[in-house]
């Protein structure tokens, strides 16, 4: 038969789980664009590329049939208009995708126990 200790430790507060610290900011740029875009990420601090996904089938835009890539940046949401600053200088005709909480971006990528 096996038994659980539990220790009550009086005084000590708990503290309310925080919310998601991090979000994911998806950014489709040309691919010649790539490396500018992720320079400029690695400068925002706390900020990083973590996935980079070839648009194999894409039309290309109105201005550029050039092919294009898209960029799955993590970032606090404290960072957020540093970043979109630094996209807006750096490629002025990329897309700014969709803001989503990092345990959304892990469910779409099918990792849902993930943290």
């Amino acid at each position: 038969m096996a038994y659980a200790v539990y220790r009550e430790q009086f005084g000590v507060s708990r503290t309310a789980p925080r919310g998601d610290a991090f979000y994911v900011l998806d950014v489709t740029v040309a691919c010649v664009d790539a490396a500018c875009v992720r320079r400029n990420v690695a400068r925002c601090p706390d900020a990083g590329v973590v996935r980079c996904e070839p648009l194999l089938h894409d039309d290309g835009t109105q201005e550029s049939m050039a092919p294009r890539v898209r960029l799955m940046i993590r970032l606090p949401l404290a960072r957020y208009a540093e970043l979109l600053h630094r996209l807006i200088d750096c490629v002025p005709s990329g897309e700014i995708g969709r803001l989503v909480s990092w345990r959304a971006h892990l469910a779409r990528c099918g990792l849902s126990h993930g943290n």
